[in-house]
């Protein structure tokens, strides 16, 4: 075989692939890590003497793995819609329904996990809302009430100012009648 030739997987190295990413779980990784897991989980499998290939990448075996789910998940879909003849299971098929079944179960956590985070965020949201309005409306009602202040304030210097006008007419007039009575 040529150097640089691209090789497909056997069998063998399938199963090698899916006994090592069960044991190790790089798929279950944290975002940021998975990378990393993949290129550790390679790295094992190159490292196992057992294991056929020279080189293996993280990518590679990430690829290859997403493949063998893929088709697994095709492949169970097909057959639920068999009838209820029974197919004998091999080894990969069971490595392949365990490894679905956690794929399944962590993306049903992370999906909890979003949502609930999802609702605290609007609650949040809701919560700091509902503060600014009561806020808005408390200095609202502080406004109308300093206008209603400066209203009966003016009100009060309107009638004083009236007051002290009439006070003045009536001491004009007071003054001519007295005027009038002197002459």
């Amino acid at each position: 075989m040529a150097e640089g030739r691209r090789r497909n997987f056997t069998d063998e190295e399938d199963l090698a692939l899916l006994r090592q990413a069960l044991g190790d779980r790089p798929f279950l990784q944290p975002r940021g890590g998975i990378l990393a897991k993949w290129d550790e989980l390679a790295a094992t499998l190159v490292a196992d003497a057992s294991f056929p290939r020279d080189n293996l990448s993280g990518k590679t075996a990430s690829g290859r793995f997403d493949k063998l789910v893929k088709a697994h998940r095709e492949q169970s879909a097909e057959a639920a819609t068999l009838s209820g003849v029974s197919e004998e299971e091999s080894e990969k098929t069971v490595l392949l329904d365990e490894i679905v079944a956690l794929l399944d179960d962590y993306a049903a956590r992370t999906a909890a996990a979003k949502e609930t985070e999802q609702r605290k965020r609007e609650r949040e949201e809701l919560t700091d809302n509902k503060a600014a309005r009561e806020e808005l409306a408390a200095q609202r009602a502080q406004e109308r009430k300093e206008d209603h202040e400066e209203a009966a304030r003016a009100r009060q210097e309107a009638s004083e100012h009236m007051l002290k006008l009439v006070g003045a007419v009536m001491n004009s007039i007071l003054a001519i009648i007295q005027a009038q009575k002197s002459n």
